[in-house]
Order: structure tokens, then C-alpha cells, then sequence
């Protein structure tokens, strides 16, 4: 895994436009959202769609480059651990990406009731990465056919997902919720990523 992570950093500062643009995108469609609602949680609201839309954008690559070059083919044609490659990528973009963007929440937002700015932070990673597993699924499914819509496919899985963060981070029921959202992640962790290794041992042939 350290080696999947080492390649995905290294990735990362060859191609810094990967780590900006998504934080460029977030900041303007939050900041758009922030002006046009002057509701009491509309920070909330703002933080949750920009981070919904930039997930999304971000998930329509996360594979194609290394399927188009061929790694991910060589790597399951060489049996190596396609877990390991997808931990890489999550902790890449946990680092570079999520984690600013749960910053930027935190200053802008406030934290939620019942909640300190660790425990809202590490909260809106977990939403974070639970929409990044499910997004990923979908544009693992688009691979060969080069459409990412096919990627909305799988937004019918995440409405229970969304009725849940829409109650934490907008309705601010954080601690009777914050457990599902735990169960959530982990669920999108071992079962969506156990899928996509599926789907892209598929794809690959």
C-alpha cells in the first residue's frame, strides 16, 4: 500500500492541476451558494453541494488514466493488490483534496451542535470518502464506454446516504446520526470498493 500511496502523491505533484481545480471548483460553487441563500444554515447547504459536485468531477478520472495507459491492466495481469492501489488514491486525495475542503467548511461553517471542529472535520471526511467510494463505482462501471454520466447511474444507492447528511450537516442532528454515517463509510469502504475491484478486473480483460 505504501507504494500505491508513494505513486498517487507522486502523481499528485506532477499534476498539481489535480489538486487545485478540485479546490478552485469547491470554492466557487460554495462560495456561489453561500451569496445566493441567506438561510441560517445555508453554509451547511453550501458545503454539502460544492463538496457533492466536486466529488463527483473528480471521480470521472480517478481511473481513466491508468486504464487508458494500461497500468491497471498490468497490475491485475501481475496479481497485485488492486486494494492496496485504491487506498493509495484515497489517502491521496483525503490529503490533498479532502482535507482543505473540510478546512475551508470548518472556517467558514462553524461546527454543528454536539460537535468540536476535530469531530466536524473528521465527520465531513467521512462523508467525503463515502461519496468518493460511490462515485468511483460509477466511473469504473464508464470505463470502456468513455461516458461519465454513466457514473449517475449509481446516485439512486446514495438517496439514504444524502437523507443523512442532509439531517447532520443541515438539520444539525449530529450526535443521534453521526453512527450511521460511521456504518455508512464503512459499508462504501469494504463493499462498494470490493465491487469496483470487480468491476475493474472486468473492465481490464
Amino acid at each position: 500500500m505504501l507504494a500505491s500511496l508513494k505513486r498517487e502523491i507522486a502523481l499528485m505533484f506532477l499534476m498539481p492541476k489535480n489538486i487545485y481545480l478540485p479546490l478552485a471548483v469547491y470554492g466557487i460553487i460554495y462560495t456561489i451558494f453561500i451569496i445566493s441563500n441567506e438561510a441560517q444554515n445555508s453554509s451547511y447547504f453550501a458545503s454539502f453541494i460544492a463538496s457533492f459536485i466536486t466529488i463527483f468531477i473528480i471521480s470521472e478520472n480517478t481511473f481513466k488514466q491508468d486504464f487508458d495507459n494500461g497500468y491497471l491492466e498490468k497490475m491485475i495481469c501481475e496479481q497485485k493488490n488492486i486494494m492496496h492501489y485504491l487506498f493509495g488514491k484515497y489517502l491521496a486525495i483525503t490529503i490533498f483534496v479532502f482535507l482543505p475542503m473540510a478546512i475551508i467548511s470548518g472556517i467558514f461553517s462553524g461546527t454543528l451542535n454536539g460537535s468540536n471542529s476535530a469531530t466536524y472535520i473528521c465527520a465531513l471526511l467521512l462523508m467525503y470518502l463515502t461519496l468518493s467510494c460511490f462515485f468511483n463505482l460509477g466511473n469504473s462501471i464508464s470505463l470502456r464506454r468513455n461516458n461519465s454520466l454513466n457514473a449517475l447511474l449509481i446516485i439512486p444507492l446514495l438517496i439514504p446516504f444524502i437523507i443523512l447528511v442532509k439531517e447532520i450537516f443541515i438539520d444539525g442532528i449530529f450526535e443521534a446520526n453521526i453512527n450511521f454515517l460511521v456504518a455508512y463509510f464503512l459499508f462504501a469502504a469494504s463493499f462498494i470498493n470490493f465491487i469496483i475491484i470487480k468491476v475493474l478486473h472486468i473492465q481490464s480483460k
